[in-house]
């Protein structure tokens, strides 16, 4: 069974019940069971965006007091032409806002707003290692926003793009400011799709809404690869072992990664949300077309994914994927189970 942890229902209530309580290691606790999300300059993260120690304009001076300002993921709202998001655990925070002269400022404007001076948030970070969740721990986990729809044809369409999004641990049901943070997304656009301009962008959703490519090639002509995948997703239970459809098309690996391509774009500013909302339907609409539920769109998501890389022993390119959609199918707040693949027609 898969964990779900809806952000709104955890980390914001915490941090409101910690601050009636005038808890602050209380606060602290739950700002370390999650990353927060840090404002920082667009310029300053385009030009470094190679350099991990590049200045980030983290720190704003606000007629002389020096502020960290941050949100939790379900708490994002748009930062402005002239800032981004930062990733980051309270530890990283630390390390990257020097010097400790600032105070940190969590959700302005909220009934849960907490502003730490910086002493004392580090001195409880190092009193507390144990406590704060790296982000190289994030991964494989239901997550959604609830700020975003849960219901109707968007969120179904949304949903086609899950296994990314439950595999990189972001909420699956939304299309906002951010994916997992400006420059790991610009980063991954730009080395794993050579996407660095909204034209690139364009043209890359087209190709993949098509759904040509390796994938269909190899899916059409080697009978022998595909069946012994085949065989393999039935065994493991990712595969109905009583389907009539055999094997089912691959195009959900297409139309999946569509969907997230989308939201990448609309995270790095390539587009803004409506044209990636029109795009995530398109995804959908075909998606729905194509596949009869869930479980077959899945099939042939990872088999699609398998031909893709040529994963022939299954490794590398499935296990991992083959968890997620455990998660996907097994737990009672996955979209896959709250809602119809057909919603997602047009």
């Amino acid at each position: 069974m898969g964990v779900v942890v809806p952000q709104a229902a955890t980390v914001e209530q915490r941090l409101r019940e910690a601050l009636r309580r005038g808890d602050l290691d209380g606060y602290l606790r739950a700002l370390s069971d999650t990353h927060v999300l840090v404002f920082g300059s667009r310029r300053l993260a385009d030009e470094g965006l190679d350099d991990p120690e590049a200045p980030l304009g983290l720190v704003q001076d606000m007629g002389g007091a020096k502020r960290v300002f941050a949100v939790t993921p379900n708490q994002t709202v748009d930062p402005g032409p002239r800032l981004v998001y930062h990733a980051m655990t309270l530890r990283s925070m630390l390390r990257r806002c020097r010097p400790l002269t600032w105070q940190l400022v969590v959700n302005q404007g909220t009934d849960h707003e907490g502003r730490i001076p910086v002493k004392k948030l580090a001195a409880w970070v190092d009193a507390h290692p144990e406590e704060i969740r790296p982000l190289a721990d994030y991964g494989d986990r239901l997550t959604a926003l609830d700020s975003w729809e849960r219901e109707g044809a968007l969120a179904a369409a949304l949903a086609c793009g899950a296994h990314l999004a439950v595999q990189n641990e972001v909420p699956w049901n939304a299309i906002g400011q951010v994916y997992n943070d400006y420059p790991a997304d610009a980063r991954l656009l730009r080395d794993g799709w050579r996407i660095t301009a909204t034209d690139q962008w364009r043209a890359e959703l087209e190709e993949l809404l098509r759904a040509e490519g390796t994938a269909v090639e190899v899916w059409q002509s080697e009978t022998d690869v595909v069946a012994a995948h085949l065989a393999a997703l039935r065994r493991d239970g990712v595969a109905d072992p009583d389907a009539t459809r055999d094997p089912p098309p691959v195009q959900a690996w297409y139309f999946g990664r569509a969907v997230n391509l989308a939201r990448w774009a609309t995270a790095i500013r390539l587009c803004d949300q409506e044209e990636a909302r029109e795009a995530v339907l398109r995804a959908g609409d075909l998606a729905a077309a194509h596949y009869r539920d869930w479980r077959e769109f899945s099939t042939g998501y990872l088999l699609g994914r398998l031909l893709h890389f040529g994963d022939l022993e299954r490794k590398q390119y499935y296990r991992p994927l083959r968890k997620v959609h455990r998660i996907l199918c097994e737990d009672p707040a996955s979209p896959w189970r709250t809602l119809n693949l057909a919603d997602a027609a047009a």
